[in-house]
């Protein structure tokens, strides 16, 4: 892929299962090998379904104003981002996560995440990178 390709798929991914929490599009753009290191907890793609599938349970939205930072090496097939997440929580508890992230691609999916979270304004969104059931 090149960039602009990269640019429209990671927004995509960010869209469709990140932000709406749609589990059935995993598979559109996370290879079955994926892994994801979240705040030093690794975790697999089945895993990682499951932390999709757990966040739905747990919240009412999620939400990027934009993306404070977006780079995209397109011959290491690598994109880092750095953004704020709002959280409203179904218990309407809210907050601000930030998050930096490197994503791996290869062969048109993301193969791998390595990613660190912060809890910006309410220390009980500290875990919510990671969380599962």
């Amino acid at each position: 892929m090149n960039k602009l390709e990269i640019n429209d798929f990671i927004k995509a991914t960010y869209n469709d299962v990140l932000i709406d929490l749609n589990e059935q599009k995993i598979a559109t753009y996370f290879s079955e090998t994926y892994q994801q290191t979240t705040d030093m907890q690794t975790t697999n793609y089945q895993e990682f379904i499951s932390h999709i599938k757990t966040l739905k349970k747990v919240t009412r939205s999620l939400s990027i104003d934009r993306f404070k930072d977006f780079i995209i090496d397109a011959t290491k097939g690598k994109v880092f981002l750095h953004y704020i997440v709002s959280v409203l929580k179904k218990d309407n508890s809210r907050g601000n996560v930030e998050v930096f992230a490197v994503f791996t691609l290869k062969d048109n999916k993301i193969t791998r995440c390595e990613e660190i979270t912060q809890a910006v304004d309410n220390k009980d969104l500290a875990t919510i990178g990671s969380i599962n059931e």
